[in-house]
Parts: structure tokens; sequence; C-alpha cells
């Protein structure tokens, strides 16, 4: 029986430096069948003519304007389609990967019933022993969505292989087949929540996602928005969030949501506020 095609998807705008040092750690994977597609979602810099004099052997889409993460990967995914690909990875131009990171990711849809979703370990690109997503939790009546094991340290846990309730869009592996079925991502989603929109449709439709740790790549947390906690990323977030409990919750979930988001903003304010008395009571005892 042939090794399945796996088609690693990996989307650009305006990152040229970081997608070619991604496309660096691909040539190295060890997976037979495997093939890197670079999706340009309308680049205004050298990005495709940098990428094409680095990787000529690189297909690339060229799309003529921004579609965002959902309508960029969308385009790339009729296009694995196009070709008889089993496999998609959905793979952000901001990651490295390790060699055998698809393994084990194979291994789990190949040895694990009802699988539509596979991901991997992800640390952080600056310190390696950091977990940036272990697994992804969603709580439709807390409003809680969250990685799991987050900025905790590797090598101090004990991971094993678990179903988890999302994956992020960071590193997603999925049936061709299914992805499409699925029809691909949102569209109205324009930078976050696409992820957790399309893990919760796959789980609606009686598959089950997997967190597979043996696999492991690294991610450059948010080098293309301006950092982890940039307002502008916040705002976006918030947005997704609002569009993910509009799309699944119901009616009395979105009750129990706004009570617990009560709770835990007045909560935080406290908290803030005591923090800050304490901050002045000490500055006041020092002068």
């Amino acid at each position: 029986m042939p090794d399945p095609k796996i088609c690693i998807l990996v989307l650009n705008w305006n990152g040229v430096d970081d997608t070619i040092e991604c496309i660096h750690s691909l040539k190295k994977v060890t997976t037979n069948n495997s093939e890197i597609v670079v999706i340009d979602n309308g680049s205004s810099d050298d990005s495709v003519q940098r990428i094409r004099q680095q990787f000529g052997d690189v297909k690339i889409i060229e799309l003529e304007s921004n579609l965002f993460y959902g309508g960029g990967n969308n385009a790339g995914l009729d296009w694995a389609q196009n070709h008889d690909f089993d496999y998609v990875v959905f793979l952000n131009n901001d990651t490295t990967v390790e060699p055998d990171f698809l393994e084990p990711l194979l291994a789990g849809f190949e040895y694990t019933q009802g699988i539509g979703g596979g991901a991997p370990l992800m640390c952080y690109s600056a310190v390696p022993e950091l977990i940036w997503y272990g697994g992804g939790q969603v709580n439709l009546w807390t409003g809680v969505v969250e990685h799991l094991h987050i900025r905790k340290n590797v090598s101090k846990l004990e991971i094993k292989p678990m179903i988890t309730d999302y994956i992020t869009g960071c590193c997603l592996m999925m049936p061709t087949k299914l992805a499409v079925e699925l029809g691909g991502f949102d569209l109205s989603f324009k930078m976050y929540g696409e992820d957790v929109d399309l893990s919760l449709r796959a789980r609606a439709a009686g598959y089950k996602l997997l967190f597979v740790p043996e696999s492991k790549i690294y991610h450059k947390v948010s080098a293309s928005v301006g950092g982890e906690f940039a307002f502008s990323k916040l705002k976006r977030k918030l947005s997704g969030l609002l569009r993910i409990f509009a799309t699944h919750a119901k009616w009395y979930q979105w009750i129990s949501i706004l009570l617990f988001q009560l709770i835990f903003s007045i909560k935080y304010v406290f908290i803030y506020l005591k923090n800050r008395t304490s901050s002045g009571n000490r500055a006041g005892a020092e002068s």
C-alpha cells in the first residue's frame, strides 16, 4: 500500500524571512510523499521572488489579495483536493518543525479510530523548553478557550497523547476529504477563531481530535502581529471568541458565559486594585 500523500500548506503574507526559515525546516522532513505548498496571500513585498529563488521546487499559489487566514488556507485546500492529497497540514509560516514531526501525527490517524484532526506539541521558538500548546480546552458554559500546559516546562511534565477539544491553526493536520466536507475554514472569521470553529464542527460531525506530543514544532508566537499581548491581537481574539460562542453556544449557555465572565471581571478588577494599593503603600514606605 503506497504512503499517504500529505500536502503541507504554509500561508505567507509579507513574512518571507519566517517563511524561508519554515521551508528550510520542512526540507528536512523524513516522511515520504509529503509536498510543501506556499500560499502567498497577496504579499506586497518580494516574498514570491525570494521563495522562488531559494526553493525552485516548492509550489507557490499566488493570490491577488489578502484573503486572511481562512481564505488563504481554503485556496490551498482546494489545490490539495484537486491534486489527490490524502492529508493536509495547515502550518503557520512562523514555525519550524522537527524532521520527524509528521510520522506520529500520521500514526494517530492510522491506529486510532474516528480521528478527524491531529496536533503536535508546540513550544516557543525563543524558549524551546516552554510549551505554547499542549492540547486545547473549550468550555461553552464559561466562555473559556485556552491552550493547556501553556508556559510550562516540557521536561517537568509527563505529557501523553489525548483527545483534545480543539486544535490551534498554527499546525493542524486533517484528512483532505474531511476538511472539504466541513467546508474548510469559515470566512466570517478574519484572523482568530477559525481553528476553534473548524475543530468544533469536526467534533459535531462525530470526529475526535488527537493531541500527539511525540510530534513537535516550534512557534515564533505572534511574530506577524506584534507580539503575544499586542492590543490588536487581543481585539481580534475577542471578536473571534464572540463569533465562536454566537455560532456554537446555546442561548442558555450564553447566560452562563455572561455570568461567569462578569464574576471573572469583578475578581480581576479587585485583584488589580489590591495590587495597585499594595504597590502604592510600598512606594510610600520606601520614601
